[in-house]
């Protein structure tokens, strides 16, 4: 159920779209792609994208012919009230652990990098709360917020890749296409993760006030996205070849490292991605957060879903304190990616399009 005034426009959605993508992977992302694709790395970013809107289609197409029930009413026209509702689950698993692997991930780097002698629940804490303070709020507010850091956020990419362009030798790049064929597509899997955040379409098409454009919409922020990763992906290995690229923890603050600006203007510049990275989890996270409440609000009958958002505080931070080391978390965050993030972006969104063609368009149906 969402209120009359709690709806957000087509470019809102892209925004949302793009900040909820745009999160803790690109600091990651260059290496593990390197070390599944090597030089083709960016090439498998193009794929994986392009499959993304494909499956954000689908999501669109169905979001639209039922636009007014959101997700769990949806499934429960498509599959019966019991099934439907079994069918909603995994998703609030998947939300609640994808969640509390950006909060610990965030803390991990955040205590590496800026808060070395700080505890990771003291780090924790502060971004749970805060993410609340601005979920609570309804969509429309959380739409407004990612606006005004979309305008901050684009200024920080466009000045970090133009300062990571001198020296770099894109010859690097090549051989274009070397890696088989087999390993390539293998590989597909895990770089089509990188663009977790899309499946919030799941969930977000009640609060659109023009729900026939969120397709457009929705490519354009994934089109962005797939610029920017790919573009990373091409300076690192521009920057220092595969095999160095491989041995990276955070080969994006690696980067921007070995970068300067002319003059010495700005002597620290790991400090503007880490001001990008804080503000893009953020974003992440809130979107996640709010999802999670909607679902269970549909799910209890409930009116409003920012009760739900208070009482998943906890849940999110027990779940955050998982695993000893960064390298567990990597660990469990790809086996929640190749099992609920395959059910929650492929499997749910293929069986709902499925099933909808059968359908007759409600919407339709009730004038």
């Amino acid at each position: 159920m969402t209120p009359n005034d709690d709806k957000i426009s087509s470019y809102q959605l892209g925004v949302i779209i793009f900040n909820t993508i745009l999160g803790i992977g690109i600091l990651f992302l260059p290496t593990s792609l390197t070390k599944v694709a090597e030089n083709d790395g960016w090439i498998l970013l193009i794929i994986s994208g392009i499959i993304s809107i494909f499956f954000a289609y689908l999501m669109c197409y169905v979001g639209k012919k039922y636009s007014k029930y959101g997700l769990v009413g949806t499934l429960r026209i498509l599959f019966g009230n019991i099934t439907g509702t079994l069918l909603t689950l995994p998703l609030v698993i998947y939300f609640i652990y994808f969640s509390a692997i950006e909060v610990r991930l965030f803390a991990e780097t955040a205590k590496l990098y800026l808060l070395p002698l700080t505890p990771l629940e003291f780090i924790i804490i502060p971004i749970i709360l805060l993410t609340v303070a601005l979920a609570r709020n309804g969509i429309e507010t959380i739409a407004r917020f990612f606006e005004i850091t979309m305008i901050f956020v684009s200024i920080l990419i466009f000045v970090l890749i133009i300062v990571t362009i001198p020296n770099s030798d894109y010859s690097n790049i090549r051989p274009f296409l070397g890696t088989p064929l087999v390993k390539l597509i293998k590989g597909i899997n895990a770089s089509v993760f990188s663009y977790a955040g899309f499946e919030i379409l799941l969930v977000i098409f009640p609060f659109l006030r023009t729900p026939n454009k969120a397709f457009k919409s929705s490519t354009i922020g994934l089109f962005l996205i797939i610029m920017c990763y790919v573009i990373v992906e091409i300076q690192c290995l521009a920057k220092f070849g595969v095999k160095e690229t491989q041995t990276f923890i955070y080969p994006t603050i690696s980067l921007i490292r070995a970068s300067q600006v002319p003059g010495g203007v700005i002597e620290r510049l790991e400090g503007l991605l880490l001001a990008l990275w804080v503000t893009s989890v953020y974003t992440t996270i809130v979107s996640f957060c709010f999802s999670i409440s909607v679902i269970c609000a549909d799910l209890f009958n409930q009116k409003k879903q920012k009760h739900f958002v208070s009482l998943i505080i906890p849940i999110i931070y027990i779940f955050s304190l998982f695993g000893d080391s960064v390298v567990e978390l990597f660990d469990l965050s790809n086996l929640i990616s190749n099992t609920l993030g395959l059910y929650t972006m492929g499997i749910l969104p293929l069986l709902m399009f499925i099933f909808s063609r059968f359908k007759r368009d409600v919407n339709k149906g009730e004038g």
